[in-house]
């Protein structure tokens, strides 16, 4: 079921989906984050699904310290943030090469490197022919 934006049970939806995402990018089953956080699968289940389900903040504090993502991130609105652009370009430091890459993507790819605690953006090798080097995002406010 979709919320809108003005229904107060939308902010369950955003957090449901932050909460599978972020499940999902330590690799882990509903099953096993209800056992780390001493809850059932039917809770963590009725969570994640399309249909409204309420919870405590005791709950969603102790999903997010298990899933060692801060709480403000659970309740991240990523649908209606406002992304100033639709890629973000990356140079080469060596040979000067410019990249575009979707804001979203690399948006994915840090979130997925803070969980390993890198809070960095990601660097890519550069694809140029006869390049070694490396490219980096030429404008991070552009992020």
């Amino acid at each position: 079921m979709k919320f809108s934006i003005n229904d107060e049970n939308y902010i369950y939806e955003v957090i449901s989906k932050n909460i599978k995402k972020y499940r999902k990018l330590r690799g882990w089953t509903q099953q096993e984050l209800a056992d780390k956080i001493n809850y059932s699968l039917s809770f963590i289940s009725g969570i994640e699904s399309n249909y409204h389900q309420t919870f405590s903040l005791g709950a969603l504090w102790r999903i997010s310290r298990t899933l060692d993502v801060p709480f403000t991130k659970l309740c991240e609105d990523n649908l209606t943030s406002n992304t100033k652009s639709k890629s973000i370009v990356y140079k080469c430091a060596k040979c000067g090469t410019e990249t575009k890459f979707p804001t979203q993507l690399i948006k994915n790819l840090k979130e997925l490197n803070e969980t390993s605690g890198n809070n960095n953006l990601p660097s890519f090798n550069c694809t140029n022919d006869n390049c070694d080097g490396r490219i980096f995002p030429l404008n991070t406010m552009d992020f």
